[in-house]
């Protein structure tokens, strides 16, 4: 049981250095990517949701049923925990 212990603890960590690794690499290319934009996100321009459509649908009302389906999926999720909490044993 220790020797597997053992070798799943040095898989962790080398997977915890090359995740550390990837993650500076990642921060430092979106750094300098940031340096060449002007303005980032702050600047972007957004197109009118209400002039374009998918399936029949315009952008605005997809958004809206997609945004209340997204709240009730969390509500009903909220709902099954509660519900399911007494069965956990202290």
């Amino acid at each position: 049981m220790l020797i597997w212990l053992a070798n799943a603890w040095s898989l962790s960590c080398r997977f915890a250095k090359f995740g550390a690794t990837a993650a500076a690499l990642s921060l430092l290319g979106a750094a300098s990517a940031l340096a060449d934009e002007a303005g980032g996100e702050a600047n972007l321009k957004l197109p009118d949701l209400s002039q374009v459509s998918f399936l029949g649908i315009d952008g605005h009302k997809l958004l809206l049923t997609a945004t209340s389906f997204c709240f009730l999926a969390s509500l009903f999720a909220s709902l099954a925990w509660a519900s399911a909490w007494q069965f956990i044993p202290a």
